[in-house]
């Protein structure tokens, strides 16, 4: 008759430690997602930082009389219907800045996770702002 009252299954401590198991690998799956996505964000943001500006470059060409400053590129673009408002927004909402140097050469440059102008995680074409070497 003992036999059959034995009754068979997990304890509260064997699930207990299933649970926390289970816990610690998606902590650390959810590390890694997060750091992927950060820089995948970057990666997006150098590349369309590089294909705009080509697209001003271009744009530059065939309008060599416009002497247009940096600060209205995108709205000369956008009523030329080359570029809409929603393309030259960053992985992180913003619009990209454009600035423009003493030789009249056009930079494409992305805010960042900060949202903030003119800091360390900035990024441009070729990478973050805290890993130039250039004065511009």
């Amino acid at each position: 008759m003992s036999e059959k009252n034995k009754q068979s299954g997990f304890t509260l401590v064997e699930i207990m430690v299933v649970v926390v198991i289970l816990g610690l690998l998606a902590g650390f799956g959810a590390v890694k997602f997060m750091n992927y996505k950060k820089r995948a964000d970057i990666k997006i943001a150098m590349t369309q930082c590089s294909k705009l500006r080509e697209a001003i470059e271009s744009w530059a060409l065939d309008n060599p009389s416009s002497d247009v400053s940096a600060d209205d590129v995108w709205d000369r673009m956008i009523e030329d219907k080359l570029v809409k408002r929603r393309d030259i927004k960053d992985p992180w909402g913003e619009e990209y800045i454009v600035r423009k140097d003493e030789d009249d050469n056009f930079y494409v440059i992305s805010k960042g996770k900060d949202r903030s102008q003119d800091t360390d995680d900035d990024i441009y074409e070729d990478g973050l702002a805290s890993e130039r070497t250039g004065d511009w």
